[in-house]
């Protein structure tokens, strides 16, 4: 370790990822109480999370330039300042526009800690125990958002939608807190320019992603269009970063075949991560009929696996390499989703439970080796942009997955109860339709993975 106080640095940082995540989910399981409070339609207040996502993104692209041009404390305490204004404009929201906003500011303030955490590991960290260290943040990366709809189900339930704002705010103000005493800078910033169009073509180009794959299923035209638009926007966006001297990201770590295909596997991991955090509770709860706050408790053993499986992965990966953590973590998360769709169809609830938790347990093993695999053997002038590109393909999973399968899913259960099935069977099928095409993504990440592990093996 270069610093002695690296121990209670990473600690308050490996909190700020685990609110980060936990606020990607905050209010989920508040929509509805929020639709009734407000007199809004679900379309409408389904902004309150694809505008959140949308937002963080942003943010994270722009990570590259903010981490070199201002200190890691005024970093700090900015994305502190704006998480706690954004919490305390949710809790006292009159309306919801006023709510919308409030959620957009604690989205700027919460997308630059996980960047931020992954960032002081880089920089802090040997490469060679950087496996270790990136698993606990990905654990906490991953846990919050699995978390949230377990904590928040039952403080929705019992003190009302608003309190679940009470979660980041405590929290919030505890990091801000310790951060006082441990968060020091150990560089010097870089003065550079900041790209307002770049930052302008990301936000358009993940706007109409969310748009796109929200609508492909039921309005194709509408869908076609926005997801044509957001391809021409981001390919811009690529094409300006290659060409500026200044870039806000530099795409050069994706000219590497040490880098590029560890950023695929990272976004086949969460897609189908962050598609099962979103899919199953809504299985168990309408398909096998459950209530939410048992839904929620049948979550904690897959997340769990999840979190125990990125710390074990990445002293592996330490260890040994990529070669066999990546092949197996993805072979192990395809056959929990065939085992899940299987028990989908059959009306098994235990059995789609193990899939769910073999899922889980498989998505573990990946996310931080691939992290770990592609950043740490960047040179250290691209260890900011190595980090962001990760960061946004995490993000950018966050967008593809759920719009992508949800979307499956809808169009699916439509078409099952039009030919005449129950409710809770043609919400089975429609769950098990988003899974096939869940699992087909993750086979080719576990075809890819034998490639890369290979490659990286004789490397």
């Amino acid at each position: 370790m270069r610093t002695p106080s690296l121990a209670p640095l990473l600690a308050v940082f490996y909190g700020c990822g685990f609110l980060a995540g936990f606020n990607e989910n905050l209010v989920n399981m508040a929509l509805v109480a929020i639709m009734g409070d407000f007199a809004v339609d679900a379309v409408t207040a389904q902004w309150l999370v694809t505008g959140y996502m949308i937002a963080v993104t942003v943010v994270v692209t722009c990570m590259a330039y903010l981490y070199r041009r201002l200190p890691m404390r005024t970093l700090f305490f900015a994305a502190s300042a704006l998480s706690i204004a954004g919490s305390l404009g949710g809790l006292v929201a009159p309306n919801f526009a006023v709510l919308l906003a409030a959620r957009l500011v604690q989205a700027v303030g919460t997308g630059v800690f996980i960047p931020l955490m992954m960032n002081v590991i880089v920089d802090r960290v040997p490469h060679e125990k950087m496996g270790a260290y990136l698993a606990i943040g990905s654990a906490m990366i991953t846990v919050g958002p699995a978390t949230a709809p377990i904590v928040t189900g039952f403080m929705v339930s019992g003190l009302g939608w608003r309190s679940v704002f009470l979660v980041p705010l405590a929290a919030a103000v505890l990091l801000v807190s310790a951060g006082a005493f441990v968060v020091r800078d150990g560089r010097e910033p870089v003065a550079s320019r900041f790209d307002v169009p770049s930052a302008l073509l990301v936000a358009l180009g993940v706007t109409l992603l969310s748009v796109g794959l929200s609508e492909v299923a039921l309005h194709p035209p509408v869908g076609a269009a926005a997801l044509a638009g957001s391809a021409a926007a981001l390919g811009a966006f690529a094409w300006r970063q290659e060409r500026l001297a200044c870039p806000l990201v530099s795409l050069t770590p994706l000219h590497r075949r040490v880098f590029w295909p560890a950023a695929v596997l990272v976004m086949i991991t969460m897609m189908t991560y962050f598609s099962l955090s979103v899919m199953a509770p809504l299985y168990f709860e309408e398909a096998a009929g459950l209530a939410a706050s048992t839904a929620g408790l049948l979550m904690v053993a897959p997340v769990l696996a999840n979190a125990s499986a990125a710390v074990v992965a990445g002293r592996v990966l330490d260890r040994r390499g990529e070669w066999p953590v990546l092949p197996a973590g993805l072979g192990l998360a395809t056959a929990g989703l065939a085992v899940t769709i299987a028990g989908a169809l059959a009306g098994s609830v235990a059995a789609a439970t193990v899939g769910i938790f073999f899922g889980y347990l498989g998505t573990g093993m990946v996310l931080s080796p691939a992290q770990t695999a592609g950043l740490r053997r960047l040179p250290d002038e691209l260890d900011s942009h190595g980090v962001t590109l990760m960061s946004m393909a995490v993000q950018l999973s966050a967008c593809l997955g759920p719009a992508t399968y949800i979307g499956v899913m809808s169009a699916a259960t439509a078409r099952a109860a039009a030919a005449g099935a129950p409710a809770a069977q043609a919400s089975a099928e429609g769950f098990a339709c988003a899974m096939a095409v869940a699992a087909a993504v993750a086979a080719c990440g576990f075809a890819a993975a034998i490639a890369y592990a290979r490659f990286m093996r004789r490397a």
